[in-house]
């Protein structure tokens, strides 16, 4: 199994891991299957952890190069962030990533802080936006 399958099978396990994925969440596996260029026949394979949920940790064991292990600790951040709480799961996920690779944990609350400041930034240029269309002619 290639380490780009592996990431994204981590990824779908860890939207899988509190329930049925909802449109947004499996999106966001699909963007990351993209980036990495998968295949059909490995898409399927990581639709089939979307379906059926698979074993976080034996992915993450798959992902040894740095590359791979810094797309995913991204991605992982990302995915914590996209409702913009942070469950007591997906903390586990989140310790269990950067303790596997071996990441700093205050350098990982650092770097969510800096990704919930550009979600912040992002809202803020989407309200301005709105603001601007709503007062042009």
């Amino acid at each position: 199994m290639s380490e780009k399958l592996a990431v994204c099978q981590a990824l779908a396990a860890l939207v899988r891991n509190h329930g049925e994925p909802d449109e947004e969440e499996v999106r966001f596996v699909g963007h990351a299957a993209f980036d990495l260029g998968l295949n059909e026949e490995e898409n399927s394979a990581v639709q089939t952890v979307l379906k059926e949920g698979g074993d976080y940790d034996g992915f993450l064991d798959q992902i040894t190069s740095k590359p791979m292990r810094l797309f995913l600790f991204r991605r992982v951040c990302a995915a914590v962030l996209l409702d913009e709480e942070i469950t007591e799961a997906e903390r586990s996920f989140l310790g269990k990533t950067y303790g596997k690779f071996g990441y700093d944990a205050g350098f990982v609350e650092a770097y969510l802080a800096w990704m919930r400041e550009g979600i912040q930034w992002e809202k803020r240029g989407a309200e301005l936006m709105a603001r601007l269309a709503d007062s042009a002619k």
